[in-house]
């Protein structure tokens, strides 16, 4: 270890222990006059007053000078640092930016930022080792999560260092700036003289003296035109897609964009759509940059049609700059895959059928029409409708289940829901028997004791019973019991892979449930059995999702790389751009689903020159670290314990 000081002038603080002995060579002899009974006490006392004088007076002195020398120690900053600091430009760290924006071409030579960065960085590390004496080069690559390639490397593994440099990639990450530079501030702590060579495409503010920034951005040789994303919506029943441009450079030309729409349909009638939208860019060469929006409105008129026509779903919309000879490539094109709804199918039947649950299903229906497509069919026999055990995602069956069901069993591809159930259904072979009703006297508030999904956000002290049926549940039937009164399970809910009901043992005709509370209820049951897949199919890339399932199993597949799901929710990563496809496994005779999701580069990325506010104080004289902090506390100790020698050593001479 090597103890520096960081603000010598504080040893002028020596100064004080002249001060002090002039104090002690200019103070009063105060005379001591004793008196004994006898003369040989008397020269006794004589003898040891003499001495006791003179050695108290310089063990007093010596203490007290200490104390001032350990102040002035303090104020001039002492620090300990590692035996590797030698002598200036003894170290050097290189930080090199590997995010997406590196990955830009110049129009001349096609050589990317990257490339250029790497090259800049080999050279200095050979002029470095030229010209230090045993110096030490570490390298940081900084991205969303900055790391050290490798660290104090001396000038024999020059060509390892080479080695390691050939074989890093730039990736489609933005950049972590602060992160880097105080992994680079660690060694600048260690060692004072450390140089930080920073190689990047950006422009930042002040980092201190001891960080050098070289940019390797090209304005005369790079430009760049992007299409930074896509939002949807629906006005007046038609489809407006806004389109966001950035022209990035000295830019002054007119685009035509391409818009091609796959599998935009009316009820049966399904149609393509290929559309070209001029767009001219002048960019401010001030700001080097511009962005701006252009609204599309997809309807049949549009694209040549005469008729009315217009669409509320769509499979892809592919949204592209063809013929543009620009620095990025990742973003002359964007995919919509937002146009997918799912769908949700209910069928009811009831001997004594309501409109409580067909109000209930229409009114979500309305709130989530930009990600569902809800329709619901209610079973009326004296119209000669059959109920159906297949093809449907939730099946309500009131009071009794009709005969066609029985005689071919129960639905297996969705949810059941039993409401109300009489003595009929004991034969259904669900592990449950339904005994008599239970009529109350006056309204029963229900009550949870299961934190369970179906009743989140619910307030059950809001929903209230005059009238239940009682339930007997098999302890193998595998029903959980999720509602209650007075003790009582009112509903009931099982959710296997191959079995999904759910059991309201009350009408709603005999309750106040068919309100907010009902709504809040219908909302759950379908993210709970029929969640959807993606909450969103547009993604940058590196983002973090959740995907959930409806049927037994996910696959996931992206330029032919497949992974499966079984258990869900999962996480699951982004790890390139383009298009992924997420296929549901329901088993049985149900259909695959299909759902499609576009991962792109990061907008901020297609900015080629852009400018950061960002500051920090990297100093070669400055340094803000902790080390030293222990030798101070040492420091602390002694002063104290001079203090308190002296104090007795005045206390012995008093006596």
């Amino acid at each position: 270890m090597i103890i520096r000081w960081l603000l010598p002038l504080g040893f002028l603080g020596l100064i004080a222990i002249a001060v002090l002995l002039v104090i002690y060579l200019l103070k009063p002899q105060y005379k001591e006059k004793r008196i004994s009974s006898t003369k040989i006490w008397k020269r006794v006392l004589l003898h040891s007053k003499k001495q006791h004088l003179i050695l108290s007076n310089v063990f007093i002195f010596l203490v007290q000078a200490f104390v001032l020398a350990i102040i002035a120690v303090g104020f001039a900053q002492p620090r300990f640092f590692s035996d590797n600091v030698l002598a200036a430009d003894s170290e050097c760290v290189l930080i090199i930016d590997v995010s997406a924006s590196m990955r830009a071409k110049t129009l001349t030579d096609g050589s990317t930022r990257f490339e250029r960065a790497v090259s800049k960085a080999k050279t200095k590390i050979n002029e470095f080792f030229a010209q230090a004496d045993n110096g030490s080069v570490s390298v940081i690559l900084s991205s969303k999560m900055p790391k050290y390639l490798f660290t104090e490397l001396k000038e024999e593994d020059e060509q390892e260092i080479n080695e390691m440099l050939d074989n890093i990639n730039c990736t489609l990450e933005d950049n972590d700036i602060e992160s880097a530079l105080k992994l680079a501030e660690n060694r600048l702590n260690s060692n004072p003289y450390t140089k930080i060579l920073l190689y990047t495409d950006t422009q930042f503010g002040n980092l201190g003296s001891a960080v050098e920034t070289i940019n390797v951005a090209d304005k005369e040789n790079e430009q760049n035109v992007a299409i930074l994303g896509c939002t949807t919506g629906i006005v007046d029943n038609e489809y407006v897609f806004e389109i966001v441009f950035g022209a990035y450079g000295d830019i002054t030309r007119k685009c035509n964009v391409f818009v091609d729409i796959k599998g935009a349909n009316n009820g049966k009638i399904v149609r393509d759509f290929h559309l070209e939208v001029p767009v001219t860019f002048s960019v401010d060469t001030t700001s080097f940059e511009q962005v701006q929006r252009v609204a599309v409105t997809a309807t049949n008129n549009n694209f040549g049609g005469q008729e009315d026509w217009f669409f509320d779903t769509y499979d892809e919309v592919k949204i592209s700059i063809q013929d543009l000879h620009d620095s990025i490539a990742d973003d002359n094109q964007y995919y919509v895959y937002s146009g997918i709804r799912d769908k949700i199918k209910t069928e009811y039947w009831s001997k004594k059928s309501n409109s409580f649950w067909q109000y209930g299903f229409n009114n979500l229906a309305n709130n989530m029409v930009d990600y569902r497509d809800m329709t619901f069919r209610e079973i009326y026999q004296e119209q000669g409708m059959k109920a159906e055990n297949s093809g449907y995602d939730f099946y309500i069956f009131e009071h009794s289940i009709p005969e066609e069901i029985f005689a071919s069993g129960l639905p297996l591809d969705g949810v059941t829901l039993i409401v109300d159930p009489d003595e009929t259904l004991n034969d259904t072979g669900l592990g449950l028997t339904f005994d008599e009703k239970v009529t109350l006297s006056n309204l029963t508030s229900c009550t949870n004791m299961e934190n369970h999904p179906l009743m989140n956000y619910m307030d059950f002290d809001r929903i209230h019973l005059t009238q239940f049926t009682q339930i007997s549940i098999d302890e193998d039937s595998e029903f959980e019991p999720i509602l209650f009164v007075d003790n009582s399970p009112v509903m009931l809910v099982k959710n296997t892979p191959n079995s999904k009901y759910v059991v309201i043992a009350f009408s709603i005709n005999m309750s106040d449930f068919y309100g907010e509370q009902f709504q809040i209820f219908l909302y759950n049951l379908i993210n709970y059995f029929m969640p959807r897949t993606l909450q969103s199919a547009d993604f940058n890339w590196g983002e973090t999702t959740y995907i959930n399932c409806k049927g037994k199993s996910i696959k996931v597949d992206h330029n032919d790389v497949i992974k499966s799901f079984t258990e869900f929710p999962a996480e699951f990563k982004f790890e390139d751009v383009g298009t992924y496809v997420f296929t549901t496994k329901y088993g049985l005779d149900k259909v695959d689903e299909v759902r499609k999701a576009y991962v792109h580069i990061i907008a901020s990325e297609s900015k080629l020159f852009s400018r950061s506010e960002f500051h920090i104080n990297l100093d070669n004289k400055e340094l803000t670290g902790e080390s030293g902090k222990d030798f101070f506390i040492w420091l602390a100790i002694a002063s104290i314990l001079l203090m308190v020698i002296e104090w007795f050593l005045q206390f012995k001479y008093i006596l």
